[in-house]
């Protein structure tokens, strides 16, 4: 484990404690309201805690210097709105039960990447094919930036 991977898990971890003290923090009526994205809050959240897999199929690919997928913002709009409308009603607790285990699972991938593995680059197809990091996958929206963007909306419904 280098220092730059133990760094990024540390600020991942640091992403997903504040994500389960908000979703904590939340009455019943504000895991209903609506946030910016158009979803509920409960979609909200489930957003972030189920969007690992998909964020796997750019970082892993990135980590090992391969292509990233070709998803356009059309394909990954659809995906979230359909899941958002699956899991508008999520239960609390179902969506609290999550972030333990895919922050230990995620924290642990990162701080196994090697600084040569952070350093490769590839062409982005949802940045017009602008050639990003893995590093830069990892702290933007892709993941640590990811969580941090939805959690501020839903903080932002709390007050």
């Amino acid at each position: 484990m280098g220092q730059r991977s133990a760094a990024l898990a540390e600020d991942f971890e640091r992403a997903m404690d504040d994500l389960a003290a908000t979703i904590e923090r939340c009455s019943d009526g504000q895991w209903q309201a609506t946030v910016e994205e158009g979803w509920t809050v409960a979609a909200a959240a489930q957003h972030i805690v189920g969007q690992f897999p998909l964020e796997f199929e750019y970082l892993e690919p990135a980590a090992a210097g391969k292509p990233l997928p070709g998803y356009t913002w059309d394909d990954i709009n659809r995906k979230n709105d359909t899941r958002a409308a699956a899991e508008r009603n999520i239960r609390k607790q179902d969506v609290l039960a999550k972030p333990e285990a895919e922050r230990a699972r995620v924290a642990q991938w990162l701080r196994g990447l090697r600084d040569e593995q952070l350093d490769h680059a590839s062409a982005l197809a949802l940045a017009d094919g602008a050639s990003v990091t893995t590093q830069q996958l990892i702290e933007g929206g892709v993941l640590i930036d990811h969580v941090r963007a939805h959690t501020r909306s839903i903080q932002a419904v709390l007050g």
